[in-house]
């Protein structure tokens, strides 16, 4: 009687072991579905987009840009990168240096619930080349920078960079390579530049024409005075 007894309880024991464990197995096969369910939704949530555009509105947590078919408010997030292109250099910037009408294009995850897109990399674009012509006023041999007044009157200074193109033009020998010591005061100049981001009247020439000087004048240095020693009269003896 024992024995059946025994048996009989060791029968249950292992029974309800089983049941634990099956059920166990059973509560963690749903969390995994569960799990794999909430990831899907997410990833059909988010996706992975690039946009161009330009800025149209900006704030300390979002900035705006409008594309050619729609605007795309832009999430600011704390590990966001900001590039631009300076000088031929690829330049880090911050989220406050992008501003109303700068060209971009942001890289990110669209969040299609939010409408939102939360960036990690804003590239600003350089600005569309424009062309300028004037006469040389001023020429920094330092900076390698050129003054330029326009003839509407308006005055700029032109940066002449490593890549800058700089090419003279004379009546008997045409078009030909020029330095930066080429360009002197009085000389009429064609430049196809870009402007300087945030700098204004400061652009940043590609290529530079030359024709001389047009009026024929050759300007000349202001000339400084030169103080001469004053001579103080001999004091004449008293008899």
């Amino acid at each position: 009687m024992k024995k059946l007894l025994f048996i009989v309880s060791a029968l249950l024991l292992t029974t309800s072991v089983y049941a634990q464990t099956a059920t166990s197995s059973s509560e963690k096969l749903e969390n995994l579905k569960d799990r794999l369910a909430s990831a899907a939704t997410q990833l059909r949530q988010s996706q992975k987009r690039a946009i161009f555009g330009t800025v149209k509105v900006t704030s300390v947590s979002t900035i705006t840009v409008a594309t050619k078919t729609s605007d795309v408010k832009i999430e600011l997030t704390d590990n966001i990168s900001v590039f631009q292109m300076m000088k031929g250099k690829r330049t880090a910037l911050t989220t406050d240096q992008v501003t109303k009408g700068d060209t971009v294009v942001v890289f990110g995850d669209y969040d299609t619930n939010l409408e939102i897109l939360k960036a990690h990399v804003i590239f600003i674009q350089d600005s569309t080349p424009e062309r300028l012509s004037g006469t040389i006023t001023a020429v920094n041999k330092k900076d390698y920078t050129i003054t330029v007044e326009t003839p509407g009157g308006q005055t700029y200074i032109v940066d002449f960079e490593t890549t800058t193109k700089n090419f003279y033009w004379t009546r008997d020998k045409g078009v030909q390579k020029a330095g930066f010591t080429q360009l002197v005061v009085g000389d009429t100049i064609h430049v196809l530049e870009t402007p300087e981001p945030k700098i204004a009247n400061r652009v940043s020439a590609i290529r530079i024409l030359d024709i001389g000087n047009l009026s024929g004048v050759t300007p000349t240095p202001t000339a400084t005075s030169t103080a001469k020693p004053t001579v103080k009269p001999t004091p004449t003896p008293t008899p």
